[in-house]
């Protein structure tokens, strides 16, 4: 099970840490933040199990990030405070929250808190495979359920050499697996593992569909095995993990490029290395991320230029240049000519 804590006071995530009996529980913390904002892009990047918040931030407050937690109906998430507040408890209450902590935190309760995520956690994946119930006879079912607990932790563990025996074992089930609609529905079925696994590690499983149509339970078995040998190789490397950092590391940029953001302000929005950022952007663009926001900043500005009543001054405080002159400078390096002979030219061209 994978943890974020969310607390404003270092000393309170500490405590936390110290508190909590991280092994007993299967618990890893993959990460902290000192403010309800960079929690919540956190929660985002790393797709936890268990959020533990407190409930008094500055910027967005416990309450705010309550709200916004709606949108992850599969975490769960922990409340703390040091007020007794009904409205806080109210609303930990509406937002389905595991527990509501008092400061100071005890050992007992936090861990009893940690123990019944655990367990919800554990139910909801139980609901999720009796949901997607194969076989009609109670036995069948019991049997299927064991074989996806033994598929799921080849995924865990990231084993493609484990794959090809492992969905073998599906052959017990010929006998039942006798019309193309159960084909079909145990491809999916089985594939649906291999999504859920991807999008709770933050990469793209778009590509994990069913492409060929099986006739018999065999060929099925032949068309997935693949699937799952390569991707389960593929993500023991980190190539497919950068791949989908790379692109939501441009999107990101081209969606905020025209305020004043900078290589940490991108490093910092995904929780990695500025180092990293830089290596992989230039490795996939053939250009740095600044030279990258730069161009995107020069491109919107000669549009602006073009085509609205905005002084010079305007386009460049609205693309977050504070600095008209250094705006000037690198409109100049970009195009070869100042924003006014831009306009002339393009006054000249139409």
């Amino acid at each position: 099970m994978r943890l974020i804590i969310i607390d404003d006071e270092m000393w309170s995530r500490e405590v936390v840490k110290k508190l909590i009996h991280f092994k007993e529980y299967s618990i890893e913390l993959i990460g902290e933040a000192d403010n309800g904002l960079d929690g919540l892009r956190m929660i985002e990047q790393l797709h936890p199990d268990i959020v533990i918040t407190d409930m008094k931030m500055p910027g967005l407050s416990g309450l705010d990030l309550l709200k916004k937690l709606t949108k992850f109906p599969n975490i769960k998430t922990i409340v703390m405070s040091g007020f007794d507040d009904y409205d806080y408890l109210r609303q930990a209450i509406h937002s389905k929250a595991v527990e509501y902590l008092l400061k100071p935190i005890k050992e007992e309760d936090i861990n009893a808190a940690i123990e019944r995520c655990v367990d919800e956690l554990r139910l909801d994946n139980e609901k999720v495979l009796t949901s997607n119930r194969i076989f009609t006879e109670d036995n069948h079912h019991q049997e299927y359920l064991k074989f996806l607990r033994k598929l799921q932790l080849v995924i865990i563990k990231k084993q493609p050499e484990a794959v090809r025996p492992t969905l073998a074992q599906l052959i017990m089930f010929k006998s039942e697996v006798n019309s193309a609609q159960m084909i079909v529905k145990l491809k999916e079925n089985l594939l649906n593992q291999l999504q859920q696994y991807l999008y709770q590690q933050n990469m793209d499983y778009s590509f994990v569909m069913p492409t060929q149509s099986s006739a018999t339970l065999f060929e099925m078995i032949e068309h997935i095995t693949p699937i799952f040998s390569k991707v389960l190789q593929d993500i023991g490397q980190p190539r497919l993990k950068q791949s989908s950092d790379i692109i939501n590391i441009k999107n990101f940029i081209d969606q905020h490029y025209m305020y004043p953001i900078s290589l940490d302000d991108v490093s910092d929005a995904f929780f990695l290395s500025k180092e990293h950022v830089s290596r992989l952007f230039r490795k996939t663009y053939n250009e740095s991320v600044t030279q990258y926001i730069l161009k995107k900043k020069m491109e919107n500005a000669a549009d602006l230029i073009r085509t609205s009543q905005l002084s010079y001054r305007e386009i460049a405080y609205q693309l977050g240049f504070e600095d008209i002159s250094y705006f000037y400078k690198q409109f100049k390096k970009i195009f070869g000519c100042t924003p006014g002979e831009y306009k002339e030219k393009d006054h000249i061209s139409t």
